[in-house]
């Protein structure tokens, strides 16, 4: 498999993931098993990181310039509930979607599924702050309205 690539939601759903806008697929490497021969939770992390950067980028909330006019998008919390293991070679999507939206942070659910069966699910909260991290910062008009119409998230 080479590089992954970015689906959108109709590709998803060709591959059996409904209900996801974003998403990307791509294929379990030896390097990401741990010693029970399924894969490692780091991994698991790295997947959602993997997506959630082309998705944050992709929704107008950062370009990642580190310039005055770009925030600072950091992860204040995560977790991954583990629902199914993982093997080498498998081909698997992780999927990306905004689930709370907030004036200066968010709420996102991430998961992985192998042929439609859902493994993994995951949750992030990503707070935005100005470039120096001194205060929060209110995201993006674009960002919020591609959030609303391609994720339909709660508002809080």
């Amino acid at each position: 498999m080479s590089h992954p690539q970015n689906l959108n939601q109709a590709e998803l759903e060709a591959l059996g993931v409904a209900g996801w806008p974003f998403g990307m697929v791509d294929k379990v490497r030896f390097a990401e098993l741990d010693p029970l021969n399924h894969v490692n939770n780091v991994a698991l992390f790295t997947w959602f990181e993997n997506i959630r950067v082309p998705y944050l980028i992709a929704r107008g909330l950062t370009n990642y310039s580190h310039t005055d006019d770009d925030p600072q998008l950091v992860v204040r919390y995560q977790n991954a509930d583990y629902l199914k293991p993982l093997y080498q070679d498998e081909v698997y999507v992780v999927t990306a979607r905004t689930r709370v939206l907030k004036p200066t942070s968010l709420v996102m659910e991430h998961a992985v599924f192998v042929s439609g069966e859902l493994r993994v699910k995951g949750e992030v909260v990503i707070v935005s702050l100005s470039q120096d991290g001194s205060a929060r910062r209110e995201h993006k008009p674009r960002a919020i309205n591609e959030i609303l119409e391609l994720d339909s998230p709660e508002r809080a």
